[in-house]
């Protein structure tokens, strides 16, 4: 087979596949630590008590960050101790390189993306597929037979009319962590 054509093929796959970009950011905090310096505050007062909020300054990594703390009480003294608590504090310092990270990644796949959608009795299809209930007392999960079930909610919008669907799915197979087959929908 000629080359060109193994690539015209190739990009001829490509296009038909589903393309996402996976990001991740991670961002480090370092550890709060010195003695705080240099404070001011904000008293606010309502019926619940005193909210304290306190902007310091600190000593990380030998360099001065500013950090501010939050605290909420019924004692003013100690509402300002809380928000002074170096461990919750936050940082206010623009973002460096050293401090925030981001990758990238397109990835193209062929794979049916999985989304909540309407379901019929009797199909099998992975569990997200269906959206869970919206009482809360039906969210978990139950054994019917020795395999495991959940009930689930579908809405949806005809004529104008939003209709809700209540149904149940249970796993195909029990024994390993397979696909649900809808039981019922009603």
């Amino acid at each position: 087979m000629k080359p060109y054509l193994l690539g015209l093929l190739l990009v001829a796959g490509l296009a038909n596949a589903e393309c996402f970009v996976r990001s991740s950011t991670n961002i480090t905090k370092s550890a709060l630590g010195g003695q705080p310096t240099d404070m001011q505050k904000i008293i606010k007062s309502d019926a619940a008590g005193f909210k304290c909020i306190l902007r310091y300054r600190i000593l990380i990594d030998d360099e001065w960050a500013t950090v501010e703390g939050e605290g909420q009480a019924k004692i003013e003294d100690l509402a300002c101790a809380r928000a002074l608590d170096a461990r919750k504090g936050y940082q206010l310092l623009e973002p460096t390189r050293e401090r925030v990270s981001s990758d990238q990644l397109l990835i193209c796949t062929d794979l049916r993306e999985i989304r909540i959608r309407p379901v019929k009795p009797g199909e099998i299809i992975w569990e997200s597929e269906t959206d869970i209930h919206r009482i809360g007392n039906e969210r978990g999960y139950f054994n019917y037979k020795d395999t495991r079930c959940r009930m689930f909610t579908e809405r949806n919008a005809r004529d104008g009319n939003l209709l809700t669907y209540q149904g149940v799915i249970c796993q195909a197979d029990s024994k390993t962590n397979s696909k649900w087959r809808v039981v019922d929908k009603y």
